[in-house]
């Protein structure tokens, strides 16, 4: 029971960061009905922008000594002060980190928001009135640009960068069974909640959320009630961007950062299909169910299997729920 609880919860854990991914792909397909098969080397792109600023820009010779490193008098006494490897240890450690943390985070939303607007008005926002299909093409030919792209700006792989959230263990009982989580992890998860909640709320409610599911429903009757769709089209896709920007730091803390963060889009993009293209709390539902598939077949099958049978479910899924699990059916009448 208690090897139970601890794999349902670690599953639970990475299913928010599935669901905190795949609200930039939904998010994207509401607003322009284009499905982003580029959304993972955004991702990418926001784990080596945090990697730049919170770790290369620190370490330049013309860089405040405090940002790379934030010791005043106080934290020094207290960290000597404090058991080595304790809860506080680590706290205090992560507080030294912390000017660069928060500038890596602002640096790679503000970098991504950047690139994902650049990307709209360069490539997307030209095919306004076109195909969903070519424009579909773009964002499979934008993976190759981008992945070059970073080959050409960044060379390290699997370069680590410091925790967004002190990473200090934590044990304690549930259910009579003792349960090991890291600190990181629960603020990673809260992060994701939160952000995924907002912006379902922000769609649901807001005038810019009814823009963006009046222009995806249809584009001219949009224009004809005063919607600007070339807008809706950039706020999706800077809103896409910058959730990536968040959900790419979040993974640098976690594995590291290398080109094969790109992969996750891939990954994720079988979960939005699972739980529905149009639907966020459909995709939310899927993703936590893929995160705890994924734990289980890791504790009874290995970590071999820990890939492939959530997919398998993802598969079947789809078999018998074409549009997944909350998507809305499309009917085409002739």
């Amino acid at each position: 029971m208690g090897q139970f609880i601890q794999f349902a919860l670690n599953g639970l854990l990475a299913g928010t960061i599935y669901s905190l991914i795949a609200v930039g792909i939904v998010s994207v397909y509401k607003a322009t009905r284009v499905v982003n098969f580029a959304h993972g080397y955004l991702i990418m792109f926001g784990a080596y922008f945090y990697y730049t600023f919170a770790v290369l820009l620190p370490g330049l010779e013309w860089a405040p000594g405090w940002l790379a490193k934030w010791e005043p008098s106080w934290l020094l006494a207290a960290r000597a002060e404090a058991e080595m490897f304790s809860p506080r240890a680590t706290v205090l450690d992560w507080l030294s980190n912390l000017p660069r943390i928060v500038l890596g985070i602002l640096g790679s939303i503000l970098a991504c928001a950047v690139l994902g607007r650049v990307i709209e008005r360069a490539l997307m926002r030209p095919m306004i009135g076109q195909s969903a299909f070519a424009m579909i093409m773009i964002t499979v030919g934008l993976v190759s640009v981008l992945s070059g792209a970073k080959g050409l700006i960044w060379t390290a792989d699997a370069a680590f960068v410091p925790h967004i959230a002190p990473n200090a263990p934590i044990r304690f009982e549930l259910f009579g069974s003792m349960v090991f989580l890291f600190g990181a992890d629960l603020v990673n998860a809260a992060i994701a909640v939160i952000l995924f909640s907002g912006i379902v709320l922000w769609v649901r409610y807001s005038r810019g959320g009814v823009a963006i599911r009046a222009t995806a429903e249809d584009q001219q009757t949009a224009y004809s009630m005063g919607i600007s769709v070339p807008a809706v089209f950039g706020h999706a896709w800077v809103l896409a961007a910058t959730t990536g920007a968040i959900a790419g730091a979040i993974l640098a803390t976690r594995n590291g950062v290398s080109p094969s963060l790109g992969l996750f889009g891939f990954s994720v993009l079988a979960i939005v299909l699972m739980g529905g293209l149009d639907s966020y709390v459909g995709v939310f539902i899927a993703a936590l169910a893929v995160g705890v598939l994924e734990a289980m077949a890791q504790w009874q099958l290995g970590g071999e299997w820990a890939e492939v049978v959530p997919y398998i479910a993802v598969l079947v899924v789809i078999l018998i729920r074409p549009h997944g699990l909350l998507g809305q059916k499309e009917v085409e009448r002739i």
